[in-house]
């Protein structure tokens, strides 16, 4: 009887810090119509400490070997060295931080406490996804098109997963034009453990630089950018994996920066439609801008198209191991 009482325990026990990351003790007030929870709930249970980096202005939660940094009415946090783009802006009330519900759940306990599914298989299949193709250059620059150096990169980073151990499929493996729907289609019949979609960046302004990470929206928030929310702000079956979408995303930009020594740009979130109907969790490199001179130049040299896969590989290894810890 005592042996089956032990194993019941062991079976349906939950850390008392795991169950206050999920909000089952946080009290809900509401700042300008919207629900919050004080960050100093939240932090004491999970053993970090809090401290203002700027009274009223900037808050660090520290602890477990991480450190989470966030700014007052700002959207923008930084989360062990990475900016990551929150779905609301963090409020103050009565001189305290506050964070949204949502912004606890798929931001900042994915990051600092992943945790997979028992029934998930091992990482072992990646489906890499080169942007554009065919009749759709994407980004142009004289006659450099983007089409051409996603396709070359993904040559490369096929080769390095595969020294690495992993099986690659690709969505195109020439210069040839894939439908949008098709691309996550095509992910889900070879059955992928992880998709990567595969880009080069632009911007009007020719100083823009550095690597950023896209993942999907959550369900019930607005993207980084409202130009890219498209699909509106409910849910996708690409949300299934939105703990370990986070999770990937964060693991590869900060692995590319480290390999690159490009700007650290950060995670972002929007519904692509690359994004929306995958059944595995699924990213968008943004490797590095064509429209800056100095980048683009190292995007067009097979040397440091290398590096960008090398820390992808880099990246999916540190994501690996801490689902598998």
């Amino acid at each position: 009887m005592l042996r089956v009482l032990i194993l019941l325990c062991l079976l349906f026990a939950v850390p008392v810090s795991r169950a206050a990351t999920l909000g089952a003790r946080l009290e809900t007030v509401r700042i300008a119509g919207r629900p919050y929870n004080r960050l100093g709930d939240w932090a004491g249970p999970n053993g970090f400490s809090l401290s203002w980096q700027s009274k009223d202005k900037v808050v660090v939660a520290s602890g477990k070997g991480h450190r989470l940094r966030f700014e007052i009415d700002s959207r923008k946090a930084d989360i062990d060295g990475v900016s990551v783009t929150l779905a609301f802006p963090v409020a103050l009330k009565s001189g305290e931080a506050h964070l949204a519900p949502l912004d606890i759940e798929k931001t900042v306990l994915p990051l600092v406490y992943p945790s997979r599914d028992d029934g998930a298989s091992p990482i072992r299949t990646i489906c890499l996804d080169p942007g554009h193709g065919g009749k759709d250059p994407g980004n142009t620059e004289g006659k450099r098109m983007e089409k051409d150096y996603v396709l070359l990169l993904a040559h490369e980073l096929s080769r390095q997963l595969r020294d690495a151990g992993y099986r690659v499929f690709s969505t195109r493996s020439l210069d040839a034009f894939v439908e949008l729907d098709d691309r996550p289609a095509f992910a889900n019949k070879h059955k992928a453990d992880l998709f990567i979609s595969l880009h080069f960046n632009s911007a009007g302004a020719s100083s823009a630089s550095g690597v950023e990470v896209f993942c999907l929206t959550p369900a019930g928030a607005a993207s980084s950018y409202s130009q890219l929310d498209r699909g509106g702000g409910g849910w996708l079956p690409g949300n299934r994996q939105d703990s370990q979408n986070i999770l990937l995303a964060h693991s590869v930009e900060k692995a590319v920066v480290k390999a690159t020594g490009a700007d650290e740009r950060g995670i972002l979130r929007a519904r692509f439609a690359v994004l929306k109907t995958v059944k595995m969790p699924a990213i968008l490199v943004e490797g590095g801008f064509m429209t800056n001179p100095d980048e683009g130049a190292q995007i067009y040299r097979s040397d440091y198209r290398k590096k960008i896969a090398s820390g992808i590989v880099a990246g999916v290894d540190a994501y690996k191991k801490r689902l598998e810890r």
